[in-house]
């Protein structure tokens, strides 16, 4: 499907072979710092699934870059907060769990679920202090596809204007994902920059070289295709399931299917509807974890899951780790030069037509 945002093939085959970016948008820090500002902090990122915040004082926090950010389920609804305590700096929870009111482990200054002081040790002793005007700053959070998000800009436009005909296009492939319930997560640190892990997850061209049980065991070779979808900054990926008899689990029901939301998830539906999620937080200018979600009916792994899991660790996403820690080490080659990408019009597997879209999305963010 045509899409505003992709480059012009006819413009490209004017100007000749489009080649990658330059290695300085994947190593200097000072471009790393402008992605961080521009691109990071104005865009809806991965926050966790709904079903781990499903019942009021339920929390989960996490970092991005540098910002600790809190999304908790308060009596009115799912809210998003910066995880820092008013009072002088200290970060007011870990990790994830349930509590009626959110107290900072260092001075004891004691908020609402909706960020609101409630309590100050001694603070009645000070003049003119009004708990009533302060507050922890809230954040943008949005629930898409039983999926939470968060975004720093509150005057970004809504995951649906930022992502038209996602919602319905993933219902297709998995009608009950609203209702899947969180299961699984594995993560590791990827040792390359973000744009690297998120260049490789976006084509396929290296599939039937380097993920050959992935290109047997769950995709069509021949049917895969990437392309931009939908009028945002979103990039489709099409597959029949396999066809051969080397199919992870019974692939029967639904075909593969991807959406990766710019810049930084990918919600993924493998055939018969197994429902699992990437997403992508940047550590430093050549680090970034990688975060392997797997969503249930039930929120359990159940045999096939389990399966499915394991087979994918030990595959595919161990493979990824290792080519990108490596593209992230030719990089920094004196000898690198970036030579043309592999653009073909019609389609198809061997193809990088999305990488050159994905380097479009960041020059307009960043140049």
């Amino acid at each position: 499907m045509g899409n505003r945002n992709a480059p012009s093939m006819t413009g490209m085959d004017r100007a000749g072979p489009v080649r990658g970016l330059p290695a300085r948008y994947f190593t200097d820090p000072g471009i790393h710092e402008q992605i961080k500002q521009k691109v990071y902090f104005t865009t809806w990122q991965f926050a966790c699934h709904a079903s781990q915040v499903s019942r009021p004082g339920d929390f989960l926090a996490f970092p991005l870059f540098e910002q600790d950010i809190l999304v908790v389920r308060s009596r009115d609804g799912l809210r998003a907060m910066f995880n820092v305590c008013q009072h002088r700096g200290h970060k007011l929870v870990e990790g994830q769990g349930s509590r009626s009111r959110i107290t900072c482990p260092y001075h004891a200054w004691t908020y609402d679920l909706e960020g609101r002081l409630v309590g100050a040790p001694n603070s009645g002793c000070v003049e003119g202090f009004d708990a009533g005007c302060i507050r922890i700053p809230q954040i943008r959070v949005e629930e898409f596809l039983g999926f939470v998000f968060v975004n720093l800009d509150h005057e970004a436009p809504t995951m649906e204007q930022c992502y038209p005909g996602v919602a319905e296009a993933a219902l297709e492939l998995c009608p009950d994902m609203e209702c899947r319930k969180f299961a699984h997560e594995h993560a590791a640190d990827e040792g390359c920059n973000w744009l690297t892990a998120v260049e490789n997850y976006n084509e396929c061209y290296h599939c039937k070289v380097a993920h050959a049980e992935f290109a047997k065991g769950v995709i069509d070779p021949d049917s895969y295709r990437i392309a931009p979808f939908g009028g945002g900054k979103v990039l489709r990926h099409t597959s029949l399931a396999t066809q051969g008899p080397d199919a992870w689990y019974d692939v029967a029901g639904s075909d593969y299917g991807s959406f990766f939301l710019w810049p930084a998830t990918a919600i993924q539906i493998y055939p018969g509807g197994l429902l699992n999620t990437y997403h992508w937080r940047p550590l430093a200018v050549d680090d970034v974890r990688v975060h392997r979600g797997w969503y249930s009916a039930d929120g359990q792994v159940d045999d096939t899951l389990r399966r499915v899991i394991d087979l994918d660790r030990d595959t595919t996403f161990s493979e990824d780790l290792e080519l990108v820690k490596n593209v992230q080490r030719g990089l920094g080659s004196l000898g690198y030069r970036p030579g043309p990408l592999i653009l073909d019009p019609d389609g198809g597997i061997d193809n990088e037509l999305s990488i050159a879209v994905l380097h479009q999305w960041l020059r307009q963010a960043v140049d």
